[in-house]
């Protein structure tokens, strides 16, 4: 009994460091993420959280977010959190994005991705965009796709 609960800690270990990997890749190897200085805060089988500083060369002439920003954000987090659903690593390719913008972002954002869909190709991802007061930003769907 004592070896079997050994066995899963070490599997849940393995894993834990492996999540951690991909989610300092997605910080430091893509390069526009560490452009924005996009920190991954959360890496599970169940979610990923991201969040974007807010920083005045990625903001329109409003002081708020570019809407581009924020959809590279949410496109992030939820490819993200396809690859962490399906226990992958590397490479995933968005096919595509369906983003509802419902306010300004001139704070902080935080994003969080669940994936809904899980599939062998086809993946489907909610990921939900907070600002520092908790108010919801934007929604998206993030559909993607694992090399095959």
């Amino acid at each position: 009994m004592s070896s079997m609960i050994e066995e899963a800690g070490e599997t849940a270990t393995s894993r834990a460091t492996r999540w951690e990997k991909q989610a300092r890749h997605f910080e430091t190897s893509v390069s526009f993420n560490a452009l924005c200085r996009l920190r991954v805060i959360s890496w599970t089988d169940q979610s990923v959280v991201m969040v974007l500083p807010h920083a005045q060369q990625l903001c329109n002439s409003t002081d708020g977010l570019h809407g581009g920003v924020v959809a590279a954000l949410a496109d992030t987090c939820g490819t993200a959190a396809s690859l962490a659903a399906m226990e992958a690593l590397g490479f995933i390719a968005t096919v595509s994005l369906n983003i509802s913008y419902l306010a300004t972002a001139t704070t902080d954002l935080t994003a969080t991705g669940v994936c809904i869909k899980p599939g062998r190709r086809i993946q489907v991802a909610e990921v939900r965009v907070r600002d520092e007061s908790d108010r919801l930003v934007a929604e998206a769907i993030v559909t993607s796709m694992l090399p095959g």
